[in-house]
């Protein structure tokens, strides 16, 4: 999909919370803001930045001024963006010079700017730099830290941030803005499998309607069929969950969710249920296998995925090979 910009209204009160508490003085130096991936965590951090480094202040930044032009142009002396690179953590030697940029006078105007993307990956050593700075900022400067919650950061960090965090749209709005982006949606459990994050549905969506993306929740379903019927499918299956552990096996997980929830409620699922399409395949297959058979399946999903987000050396069509097998093996009893 191009990159365009598409406006994002469940930002806005966040957005203009910030504002006013920087009007009334009262705006943090160090803020967390939380959320799902596809969100806008990154852009709304990015707005805010642009705001408090704009010279011609109103409701947001001006977009005008000498400032704006500069951070549009991400030539911005007095914003900095430290971020992890490849996934890898952000080291102490990482966050020393950051520290060194910020004890520096701005350039341009009276704030400086620091978005921190994926905090998470802080080291220890890198996050205990970090402390003094957000316990005592220098001059007028403002750090942004970024991540999905905020357990996810060392408690000595969390409690030195004001936490934002950021909720999805509900389904009416949801459904509106991307009715607006010009993607229709008839399957309410594609909202749920993206657990209503606008961004990465409008990337999704946008990509399915126009080929380039597989429809991942019929594959998994056509997997499992193919896994418990014909015994040369296990290395498609497998090489299918293989090339998105994180979200694939996320998906698999929710299928036998969903097969556990139709035994417990007499053959039903609701209309937003990720699997609702498949609802007579999963009838069928929810009298081939025991409740404590899916409990346990769902355990080691869950575990399979977790040792392939920590391990990156795995093999992971190996892990996935023997999950599948395991699977198999409880429909068949």
């Amino acid at each position: 999909m191009p990159h365009t910009v598409v406006s994002t209204p469940w930002l806005k009160d966040n957005f203009y919370q910030h504002v006013h508490s920087y009007q009334q003085k009262r705006l943090a130096h160090a803020l967390l803001f939380t959320g799902s991936i596809g969100l806008g965590k990154f852009k709304l951090a990015s707005n805010l930045a642009k705001y408090l480094l704009c010279t011609n202040k109103r409701k947001g930044p001006c977009g005008e001024c000498h400032s704006c032009q500069l951070f549009d142009a991400k030539n911005h002396l007095d914003h900095h963006l430290l971020q992890s690179e490849n996934n890898k953590a952000i080291g102490v030697e990482q966050v020393r010079n950051l520290i060194d940029m910020l004890n520096e006078r701005p350039h341009l105007g009276e704030n400086k700017v620091v978005i921190i993307k994926d905090a998470q990956l802080l080291t220890v050593a890198a996050a205990n730099a970090l402390l003094k700075t957000l316990e005592e900022p220098q001059g007028n400067s403002y750090l942004i830290l970024l991540t999905q919650t905020h357990h996810q950061l060392l408690p000595t960090l969390y409690s030195r941030v004001q936490h934002s965090h950021i909720h999805s749209p509900n389904d009416e709005a949801l459904i509106n803005w991307l009715t607006q982006q010009g993607v229709q949606v008839s399957d309410k459990g594609v909202l749920r499998q993206f657990q209503n994050c606008p961004l990465i549905l409008l990337n999704y969506l946008t990509a399915l309607q126009s080929g380039e993306a597989e429809d991942e929740r019929r594959n998994c379903v056509e997997g499992l069929f193919a896994l418990l019927n014909a015994p040369e499918a296990l290395f498609d299956f497998s090489l299918f969950l293989s090339k998105d552990t994180e979200s694939r096996l996320t998906l698999l997980f929710l299928m036998l969710h969903e097969l556990h929830k139709i035994k417990l409620t007499e053959n039903t699922l609701a209309d937003d249920a990720v699997y609702a399409f498949a609802l007579p395949q999963l009838q069928i297959w929810s009298k081939q296998i025991s409740l404590k058979a899916l409990r346990e399946l769902n355990q080691q999903v869950l575990q399979t995925r977790a040792l392939l987000n920590e391990h990156s050396g795995l093999k992971k069509e190996l892990l996935i090979s023997a999950l599948l097998i395991k699977i198999k093996n409880r429909f068949k009893e």
